[in-house]
């Protein structure tokens, strides 16, 4: 897979919204159709995802820092690719200030 890059992550985004059944959720509650999207990156910018439930087992489960953002047919790839990269940057920064 490639580095963790917004073109990577927004063309990854892309093709899940081509994929969103009428039935698909991204929260139980909602009308609209949606998936969410959980992307697990490590330092060295590896990574991979999962769709739907992000507990104890996906692609994203093994990395340490994750972003979780809700992907509908209508989002703004990009936006969510930047907004997914910046939550796993922000949990890495606060990760290493911890020690």
């Amino acid at each position: 897979m490639e580095t963790l890059t917004i073109k990577s992550v927004s063309a990854l985004i892309r093709a899940i919204k081509a994929e969103i059944s009428d039935d698909y959720r991204a929260y139980p509650d909602e009308d609209e159709p949606g998936v969410m999207l959980t992307i697990g990156s490590d330092a060295a910018g590896r990574w991979s995802y999962q769709t739907g439930d992000n507990s104890f087992m996906g692609g994203a489960y093994g990395y340490p820092y994750w972003g979780v953002v809700a992907v509908y047919r209508d989002s703004n790839s990009r936006d969510l690719a930047r907004e997914a990269i910046e939550q796993i940057r922000d949990i890495a920064a606060e990760c290493q200030a911890m020690g």
